[in-house]
């Protein structure tokens, strides 16, 4: 069973607000941000951390109830996690630039 937008989007607001560190930036990017997806189409989420590196719990505390959260919607959230000093890095590419203008702050 698909769920509408509003309610995945706020699920994902909800579960990042209970394990996103402090400083953490969260933004919807792909398809669903463009307003262009399929009922298939996954929830590309970004996530930067305000820390110097990421670390296995940060994948596990953060990445991973993400995607359980999927699986309870069934939705294919598909969680991108990186320093904000390793994002910046990308900030020639055109991937940056696309979810920098088309993305959607979720936190």
């Amino acid at each position: 069973m698909k769920k509408n937008r509003e309610i995945v989007l706020n699920a994902i607001r909800s579960t990042l607000s209970q394990i996103a560190p402090a400083g953490t930036k969260v933004v919807l990017f792909g398809s669903r941000a463009r307003g262009d997806a399929r009922d298939d189409s996954d929830w590309d989420i970004l996530i930067i951390l305000d820390k110097t590196k990421l670390e296995a719990d940060d994948y596990d505390n953060i990445s991973y109830p993400l995607r359980e959260l999927g699986w309870k919607l069934k939705e294919c959230i598909n969680p991108v996690m990186y320093t904000l000093k390793d994002w910046m890095k990308y900030s020639f590419s055109p991937f940056y630039h696309n979810v920098t203008n088309e993305g959607i702050i979720l936190l």
